[in-house]
């Protein structure tokens, strides 16, 4: 059977995922957004975490990018110590795997969907008092909509920005007009508004991985069909295409 041909507009490659693809998909990888880490964002997060008892995380990145900060900076072990007596939360399941790879901890709260939003409102049940949202300076403000809601103080530490690759997104015309291309895999609004605004061809499908992605294609490019996995990640939406 014929190879699936998937292009995936980044930031990274989705190394974790190729034991998913099983011979059926073949992920072609385009990045059209730079992640650009910002430095010293370590010292920023130690100057700020004893003012909240939460640390949210909202991408697998940030996890990482915050170790390598914190590394180069030489804050890592006040970093991880302060950490050891907090309580921290992921967005989703691939988040939550990076927390504890990069800062050696499982979190203590993750949503059933994997949103923002749905994050939020599982912090106000529990009666936080203060939540650090370690993060893009890019990031959906969703979260925050719900903690201002609640009356929950929050303070927000920006880890990276994302900033779009305007060569690489350029190249994506000709690279769908040479090439049997049956997906499109978009994993951020930012990423998926950028593709609406350049992206000519019509015949290819959307997976989007996240309601808020979702939202934007159906809003900028009601054109295309969108599918959306049941579970917001990488491998759901491999799953996805294989079975679709």
């Amino acid at each position: 059977m014929e190879k699936k041909l998937v292009l995936y507009l980044g930031p990274e490659y989705p190394e974790h995922i190729q034991k998913d693809l099983e011979n059926k998909v073949q992920i072609v990888f385009l990045p059209i957004l730079d992640i650009i880490p910002i430095n010293k964002s370590s010292i920023d997060f130690l100057n700020n975490i004893d003012k909240c008892d939460w640390i949210v995380f909202t991408s697998p990145r940030g996890p990482k990018i915050l170790a390598n900060d914190a590394k180069i900076n030489k804050v890592f072990d006040l970093i991880v110590g302060k950490i050891n007596n907090k309580k921290l939360a992921a967005v989703g399941s691939e988040t939550a795997k990076s927390i504890e790879i990069y800062l050696g901890r499982k979190p203590n709260l993750m949503p059933k969907s994997y949103t923002g939003k749905e994050l939020g409102i599982e912090l106000s049940k529990i009666n936080s008092k203060c939540v650090l949202l370690a993060r893009s300076k890019q990031g959906l403000k969703d979260i925050n909509e719900i903690l201002k809601e609640k009356s929950i103080n929050f303070v927000e530490i920006n880890l990276y920005e994302e900033r779009l690759n305007d060569r690489n997104l350029l190249s994506i015309n000709e690279f769908l007009i040479k090439n049997d291309v049956q997906y499109v895999l978009l994993s951020s609004p930012l990423i998926a508004e950028a593709f609406c605004n350049y992206i000519k061809k019509d015949d290819i499908k959307i997976v989007s991985i996240g309601p808020s992605t979702y939202n934007v294609l159906k809003e900028k490019c009601p054109k295309y069909i969108v599918l959306m996995p049941q579970k917001y990640t990488l491998s759901s939406a491999i799953e996805l295409i294989k079975n679709f």
